[in-house]
Parts: C-alpha cells; structure tokens; sequence
C-alpha cells in the first residue's frame, strides 16, 4: 500500500475524498480494499484512535467485490453506512460500488 502520512491537523488533505470508519477488522479491509481499488493513487491513512480516516486524492473508489476478498465474506455495501459515522468530499453509492469524489463548487 501507498500509504501517505498527515500531521495530526490533517494539513495537506484539501483535496482528499474517503471514508471515516470506526478502528477494528471492517477498516482495516476497507483500507486495503481502497489500496487495491485506486492503482497508482497514494493512500492517506489517519489513525485518531476511535475512527480511521482513509482517503485518496480527489476520488476514491472502493467495490464490493475487492472489499468481500479482504474481509473473506458476503458484505452488502450499504452496511457499511454504520460504521461510516463521516467521510470527506461527495459521496456516489450503488449495491456494488461506492465513490466519494472532490469537488471545487
């Protein structure tokens, strides 16, 4: 993985699109998913302890189908929504695919 570090102020994140999640097994495979998900992107990774910030650089793309693989089961996308208690940027949503995207407007 990509991984990219912020100071504790998230300086250098303006442009930055991804999910927030609760720390525990469900992160920890969304971040890999997201790694798998966004070839060639660098990844942020902000660990604050109780939540996680994971993101990429104006969009961020993570399928169901990469997340399964990690986590090793069946997993409905819109689950996700409960351990997702924030995110950065927009955010586009399908059964297989989310996207949070960076807009200027």
């Amino acid at each position: 993985m990509n991984a990219v570090s912020l100071d504790n102020n998230g300086v250098g994140a303006a442009n930055w699109a991804g999910p927030v999640l609760r720390v525990g097994d469900l992160a920890e495979s969304v971040a890999r998913a997201i790694a798998e998900d966004n070839p060639g992107k660098r990844i942020s990774i902000l660990d604050r302890g109780d939540y996680v910030r994971i993101h990429t650089e104006q969009t961020c793309r993570l399928t169901k189908q990469t997340l399964e693989r990690h986590l090793g089961h069946p997993y409905e996308l819109r689950l996700l929504e409960i351990e997702m208690p924030s995110f950065s940027g927009r955010l586009e949503t399908c059964a297989d695919e989310y996207v949070w995207y960076y807009r200027n407007s």
